[in-house]
């Protein structure tokens, strides 16, 4: 990921965008907790909400693999079904690790 053409695109600078990247990991990582904690309740509203934020974060910051896992959680959840979140959860989580180690 290009996070140098990713800020160009924001019209920030490199750092500037960096700054951003973290504060979406932590807000992601936290996101991702509520995520988990609908699915052991069996609150898909809870689940989407989360998934709503994550999806507006990644789009405004142009990580559309992120954007469109959590699209598709949200618009699943809203339908009231977490069938395979386990696994999504685990795509987000890795997809927010790789942010880490750029």
């Amino acid at each position: 990921m290009d996070f140098k053409d990713l800020a160009s695109r924001l019209g920030i600078d490199e750092d500037d965008f960096q700054e951003l990247v973290e504060l979406f990991v932590t807000t992601t990582l936290s996101d991702i907790e509520k995520i988990k904690k609908g699915v052991q309740e069996g609150n898909s509203q809870d689940a989407a909400a989360a998934s709503h934020s994550i999806k507006g974060a990644a789009g405004n910051l142009g990580f559309d693999d992120i954007f469109t896992l959590a699209k598709d959680m949200e618009m699943q959840a809203k339908q009231g079904s977490m069938d395979n979140f386990e696994d999504y959860i685990r795509d987000l989580e890795n997809g927010v690790s790789a942010l880490n180690n750029i």
